[in-house]
């Protein structure tokens, strides 16, 4: 009976773990890219190298301003509704996927973003530049999900110590 118990406890955690760890399927691949300077002094027009990675080999990248975006939650929310159209530039990559344009461009003074992709959006890039001080992008993860699957995992290890404990009765 307690080998019956133990492996229904561990296929308990087994199952938790399954799902909580399971990763959410993505629609595009994101590629890197990055512009030098990362911050600009004050608004007004800036020349940036954009550079960038992991974009398919020898194919046509558009480079364009997402003035509708300051940060990247917000690039991540607006999506390509905020980028200007009208003001792109197009770059080929070469055979590694990677790309490099010198691009000028009229900062405002809240910040902006540089978004990148490919024509049929399936590689796209995100880089906020900000005004007085760089914007750091949200390479945090979410605490709330890591403190339930420690939970569900000492949850799991708890009720196989029980169930294999061996108790001594006092008469």
């Amino acid at each position: 009976m307690k080998k019956v118990k133990i492996l229904l406890a561990a296929m308990g955690v087994a199952l938790m773990a399954m799902f909580a760890l399971a990763p959410a399927a993505q629609a595009q691949e994101l590629a890197s890219l990055q512009a030098d300077p990362l911050f600009v002094a004050a608004a007004g027009e800036q020349t940036f190298t954009v550079t960038g990675s992991g974009w398919p080999a020898n194919g046509t990248v558009a480079v364009l301003p997402c003035e509708g975006s300051t940060n990247y939650e917000e690039a991540a929310a607006n999506g390509a509704a905020a980028c200007d159209t009208g003001a792109l530039t197009i770059v080929q990559s070469d055979g590694d996927g990677n790309i490099s344009v010198e691009w000028t461009y009229n900062v405002p003074a809240a910040g902006m973003c540089i978004g990148a992709g490919t024509l049929d959006s399936s590689h796209v890039g995100t880089f906020c530049v900000g005004v007085g001080a760089p914007i750091l992008p949200n390479t945090g993860s979410e605490s709330t999900m890591i403190a339930i699957i420690g939970a569900a995992v000492l949850a799991g290890g708890a009720m196989i110590v029980l169930s294999t404990r061996r108790r001594s009765y006092v008469s």
